[in-house]
């Protein structure tokens, strides 16, 4: 048995003028295009221009289906242009970019992820996490190696909808919380710490710009905040969820949002994002960190995040029993400081809901999904 561990790490190219950058990293190569319709057409332009006259040829362009959804990959698979390309580029978001990753994998071709939005840190990592058809969590993939590499245009994240880059600070966040929670008591080996470590990126250094990015984003403009804050939700978190592995990349609050995703109205009306934030703030309640709680809630209510039940339109008379169960048995929480029960979690969302009443800090309004 090898004694050797292989660790890959993601690389990146960031900037307005990212896509320019993909004739030099990808070289000659006969690639196809696949995405989100609004991506395909948020970012096609830049992207064409960024491929005249170079070696990288387009053997068509294709949506990715609408799903994480594994008819989306086997519909994928079986297109000609798709199957006989030299490498795959996925533009969009995670639902896109992850069903993208099982594609690459299955035709054992390179991919290249465009996010068009800054919502988590899909274009970068190791794992795919696939739904059923219904829309409800199936499984997370755990891959050898992360996408080979990512083009982030500033500028295209920068017009996107508000919405996205707020959700992924929110699932950004979580990053911290859950890396430190679950690897309490432990000791690790180097790769781990050394991901706790850059974890820190995703607490006080996002939270400093998170506002700032926030409000360029509504007005469409690249700033030093904006880049910076989509740099920790798409790289940092990548870093962490490739570094730490399987054990420690997350806890509560992204099962929590798996858990939820039994609630139809959850998948159809929230981002992913959006819940993860919500999931923290229970988390720490389950944990009794009411310093940290109280370091967050006032940021939560600034931004617009959730910090009740109301915040996500449901109420505590709602039926979470099926949501409960699943949280509960969520692989998330396999390594975990100590069990963590649907009774501890359903006392964390009534507790939290007691926070949330004694809070101060007016709360804004959370943007509007947009309308597909």
């Amino acid at each position: 048995m090898s004694n050797c561990t292989t660790q890959y790490l993601p690389s990146y190219t960031v900037g307005v003028d990212a896509y320019r950058a993909v004739p030099q990293v990808v070289g000659a190569a006969r690639v196809a295009v696949i995405g989100g319709r609004k991506a395909l057409a948020a970012a096609s332009d830049r992207l064409t221009a960024a491929l005249e006259g170079s070696d990288v040829s387009v053997t068509g362009t294709f949506w990715y289906g609408g799903k994480a959804a594994y008819s989306c990959v086997e519909e994928l698979c079986s297109r000609p242009e798709v199957a006989e390309a030299d490498a795959i580029f996925v533009v969009g978001g995670g639902k896109a970019v992850d069903t993208c990753k099982i594609v690459a994998h299955r035709l054992a071709k390179p991919l290249y992820t465009f996010p068009t939005i800054a919502s988590n840190c899909s274009p970068v990592s190791c794992i795919s996490i696939m739904y059923n058809e219904d829309g409800s969590f199936k499984e997370i993939v755990q891959l050898h190696e992360p996408p080979a590499h990512c083009f982030i245009d500033t500028q295209v994240i920068a017009e996107a909808p508000e919405m996205y880059l707020w959700a992924g600070i929110g699932d950004t966040i979580a990053k911290y919380y859950e890396v430190v929670f679950s690897m309490r008591g432990d000791s690790p080996s180097y790769g781990p710490v050394l991901g706790q470590a850059i974890s820190c990126m995703c607490n006080r250094p996002l939270i400093g710009c998170a506002l700032e990015a926030y409000e360029d984003c509504k007005n469409n403009r690249v700033s030093d905040a904006l880049t910076h804050a989509a740099l920790n939700i798409v790289v940092s978190t990548g870093l962490v969820s490739g570094l730490v592995g399987v054990d420690y990349n997350s806890a509560l609050a992204h099962a929590l949002f798996y858990g939820l995703t039994t609630i139809p109205s959850i998948e159809r009306d929230h981002c992913h994002g959006e819940v993860v934030s919500y999931g923290v703030l229970v988390q720490l309640v389950m944990d009794k960190d009411s310093e940290q709680l109280d370091f967050l809630m006032p940021l939560y209510r600034k931004l617009g995040l959730p910090t009740c039940l109301a915040d996500l339109g449901l109420t505590v008379e709602d039926d979470f029993d099926e949501a409960l169960a699943a949280t509960e048995v969520n692989q998330e929480l396999r390594h975990v400081p100590y069990p963590v029960t649907r009774d501890l979690i359903w006392q964390a969302i009534l507790g939290l809901e007691d926070a949330s009443k004694a809070c101060d800090v007016p709360a804004s309004p959370a943007p509007v999904l947009p309308e597909e």
